[in-house]
């Protein structure tokens, strides 16, 4: 049985408990699998990357339909499902159902923003810019908290690439690049101690967006990313990925 998110947001978390950490988020219009159920927790796997984690069943409704036909990508501000009620605001990168409506609670909300479209790989930029300013939260996936990659994860998502969750992992996606050949959206990886730490998206004239406190514009160099307002090396080059 698949269940989907019926929740602008809902967190991910290590255990069955809202004091353990949270891993990662689900969007509204997500989907996973129920791996097992302790109390009112629900073990799942996230069907679009299969991270693993426990949520709270009541913000998740059982999904009979077809996965593969449920729904379209939001990529734009201001998208909502709303009744007459309230109202459940959507991310970029959240699902609509194709129809426009779904029954949540018993009760028919209605997507009230038409500005939907079918972005291209030439979009990464643009998109990524959605999140500007977005506070950082580790496990975040949406425009009230993000982390580095699941910023990544979900811009490209919306581009239709579905990439791992951690950037430990985005890391091994698509053939590397020689820093001199980058261009605009490229992956770029950062390492500490030898292990992948950051990611961040290349934007043109040497800059890179990234989650680093909030989601913030810097200078890209060849040895790494230098902080706009400072001028300080803050996270050290690894490679370059185009995907």
């Amino acid at each position: 049985m698949h269940y989907i998110c019926t929740q602008s947001w809902v967190p991910l978390r290590a255990e069955a408990s809202s004091a353990s950490e949270m891993v990662s988020s689900l969007l509204f219009g997500e989907t996973c699998k129920v791996l097992q159920k302790n109390e009112e927790w629900l073990q799942v796997a996230c069907s679009h990357d299969d991270y693993q984690g426990w949520i709270p069943e009541n913000y998740l409704t059982q999904y009979t339909g077809e996965i593969e036909n449920r729904v379209s990508k939001v990529s734009v501000h201001g998208a909502v499902m709303q009744n007459s009620d309230g109202r459940i605001d959507l991310s970029p990168g959240a699902f609509i159902p194709e129809n426009g409506e779904c029954t949540i609670d018993g009760k028919l909300f209605r997507f009230s923003d038409a500005r939907v479209f079918e972005p291209e790989i030439k979009d990464i930029t643009g998109l990524s810019m959605l999140f500007l300013h977005t506070p950082y939260l580790w496990g975040g996936r949406s425009v009230w908290g993000i982390d580095c990659s699941g910023l990544v994860q979900v811009v490209y998502g919306i581009l239709g690439f579905q990439l791992p969750r951690d950037a430990s992992l985005q890391v091994n996606q698509g053939i590397e690049i020689a820093y001199t050949d980058s261009r605009p959206g490229d992956l770029a990886f950062f390492e500490k101690q030898g292990k992948i730490t950051h990611v961040g998206i290349l934007l043109s004239d040497q800059r890179i967006i990234h989650a680093s406190g909030k989601v913030r514009i810097d200078y890209m160099t060849e040895t790494g990313i230098k902080n706009s307002e400072t001028g300080q090396l803050t996270h050290t080059l690894s490679c370059i990925k185009r995907i």
